[in-house]
């Protein structure tokens, strides 16, 4: 894989913040949480990237248990998919 541009780097973590938020927002009311924290971090490496997503989901009320790592991961098939079209997108 060629190396993430800056403007990549800037889609990529677009791409994981915004699913992230999407998904729980389309899940649970934005009025029920007190706070959503979603970090993104993106280590751009010569052969790839690493990409770290947490959350942190401030609510009096109970919430699904794995409404987090749902939005993780689709977060990260949303990450894939914009990659793979990237990638094709270079040949």
């Amino acid at each position: 894989m060629i190396k993430l541009t800056d403007e990549e780097v800037e889609q990529v973590i677009d791409i994981a913040y915004t699913t992230c938020e999407k998904y729980i927002l389309g899940k649970v009311s934005k009025k029920t949480f007190e706070d959503i924290t979603i970090t993104i971090d993106l280590e751009s490496l010569d052969e790839g990237f690493d990409l770290d997503i947490s959350i942190d989901l401030d609510s009096d009320i109970q919430l699904p248990e794995d409404l987090s790592q749902t939005a993780v991961d689709k977060s990260l098939e949303a990450v894939d998919e914009y990659i793979d079209n990237r990638n094709k997108s270079l040949r």
